[in-house]
């Protein structure tokens, strides 16, 4: 089944490695994938060979495992101020954030040697690349051949999908229960990348594509970077893959049974696509196809995830530009809420105006090629939107809410005063009969009645006029799809008829403070 050509050691553009720089898979003939502390090793042995890397850490893992994180900068940095200070992008690239799709983090070791051992490497002129190469650092290490039925190697095994606690870390952006996931939030509230690119190999659907990928697909977050990644970067990327490679690359999705659409995933905020979309940030998800060769997966995401960087590189200005304006625009938005500023909850796919054509293959032969035109049901729009407030209130006796808003970066801050606000009342309460990341997920209807209150010590207020205005308006709307309220940071507290414990400030004009 092709799916592009293997590339060799001068199409890459790097010269062969000498054997301490090699990576396991280079070095075992892409039969076997790192272990935790191969990567510990190869990453600690290229800093000390390195005058623009550092080794760090992202945070600690649920087994105590640092989750290594390598700056490169030209000059060199080591911490997210001094990154700001130099004006350039940030870029920054995980992988392995499920161990058993290892082709990402075989990537990023030889991405990361080849910048770290490059005389003048010409991408750190205009950029500053982060990368974590092992985010499930401990999933990692379960290795088992089993592990990923029908992905083509590495045959002697690789980690599995969930981390040491059994949580799926592609799920845990909103509830960050994972040590893992809240080094991550932290690592992206303090260094800020302009964008993020996040590696994964998938499998679901066959079709012609050595790699497929995603831009934030939530359209409740900032405009700016989401349509500059889906509709500028992502094209050029793609034309521009192909003519240097070889590999063919598209959006992600799957067919339906009757192949006429061809649909992507979801926009929750769960997964980390549609979460970084929400704060504003640039992402892009790289789905290598689990189908190709072990070999091709992991040079076709290098040559994605490199392709990316001189992309960013080129539009260094303009980047950088989209991403202070989305911020402007969030902070703005919240100062002074108008009336026809409304923040999804809720989404429903949809599809795009023109059809587009797929390259798959004949339904009942799996090696006869054939192209499919579908509609591409790759957007969503919202079945339920609420207008953006001012503030929010909540009690400080809501600590594990305070804390899980505080981890995300969200500012809040002591109020007392008197107000009108609008209060919440629960009408419906729906949970799912079957646990999804031990938790039952639960749905609210809610009605919005005006009250004139007087708060005093214990309350706190979380402002719209932040950076993350938006991601709090989500997080903290009862009715939302994918808030704190689905994850159950409410539950003893919801009854049909009951108060929700979140009001709302519409605006400045209704405090007295």
């Amino acid at each position: 089944m092709p799916f592009g050509p293997t590339l060799c050691c001068a199409m890459m553009a790097c010269a062969a490695p000498a054997d301490e720089f090699k990576t396991v898979a280079e070095a075992g003939n892409w039969q076997s994938t790192a272990t935790y502390a191969e990567v510990v090793g190869f990453l600690e042995r290229l800093q000390r060979r390195s005058s623009v890397m550092h080794l760090g850490s992202l945070g600690t893992t649920f087994e105590g495992r640092s989750i290594p994180l390598v700056v490169l900068a030209d000059p060199p940095v080591h911490t997210a101020a001094e990154a700001r200070a130099g004006g350039k992008v940030v870029v920054f690239a995980m992988g392995n954030i499920h161990a058993g799709e290892v082709c990402g983090k075989e990537a990023l070791l030889m991405l990361a040697r080849e910048l770290a051992l490059e005389p003048g490497p010409p991408l750190l002129e205009k950029l500053v690349v982060v990368l974590a190469p092992i985010y499930n650092a401990d999933g990692n290490d379960r290795m088992s051949p089993d592990n990923r039925p029908g992905q083509v190697g590495p045959v002697l095994g690789m980690g599995v999908r969930a981390n040491a606690q059994g949580l799926d870390l592609n799920r845990d952006h909103v509830k960050l229960e994972s040590p893992e996931a809240v080094g991550l939030v932290r690592f992206l509230t303090e260094w800020d990348p302009h964008l993020t690119i996040d590696t994964h190999t998938t499998n679901g659907s066959r079709h012609r594509y050595t790699l497929t990928y995603a831009a934030p697909l939530n359209p409740s977050g900032p405009r700016g970077p989401i349509e500059f990644v889906r509709d500028e970067m992502l094209p050029e990327v793609t034309r521009l893959l192909r003519e240097r490679t070889g590999y063919d690359t598209n959006v992600y999705g799957n067919f339906d049974a009757d192949l006429t659409e061809w649909r992507t995933y979801s926009p929750l905020p769960r997964f980390g696509g549609p979460y970084r979309g929400l704060r504003g940030q640039m992402s892009v998800l790289s789905e290598a196809y689990a189908y190709a060769s072990y070999r091709d997966r992991v040079h076709a995401t290098l040559e994605f995830v490199r392709e990316i960087l001189r992309f960013a590189a080129a539009h260094d200005d303009r980047i950088i530009e989209v991403a202070a304006q989305a911020r402007r625009e969030t902070i703005e938005a919240g100062r002074t809420p108008q009336p026809d500023d409304t923040v999804g909850i809720r989404h429903r796919p949809a599809a795009f105006d023109r059809p587009v054509m797929i390259k798959g293959f004949l339904p009942d032969a799996a090696d006869i090629p054939q192209d499919h035109r579908v509609l591409h049901v790759g957007r969503f729009e919202p079945t339920r939107s609420v207008r953006r407030p001012w503030a929010y209130l909540l009690d400080d006796a809501l600590a594990g809410v305070i804390e899980n808003l505080r981890n995300h970066g969200i500012d809040v801050e002591p109020f007392s005063g008197s107000a009108s606000v609008e209060v919440y009342t629960v009408t419906g309460i729906r949970r799912a009969d079957d646990p999804f990341q031990g938790h039952r997920l639960v749905t609210l209807e809610a009605h919005a009645s005006i009250e004139r209150r007087t708060f005093g010590h214990g309350t706190m207020m979380v402002r719209t006029a932040q950076a993350l205005g938006t991601l709090a308006v989500y997080l903290l709307e009862p009715e939302s799809q994918d808030g704190l309220a689905t994850w159950g940071f409410f539950d003893g507290m919801l009854a049909a008829g009951r108060e929700f414990p979140v009001l709302r400030i519409r605006s400045a004009a209704d405090v007295q403070e």
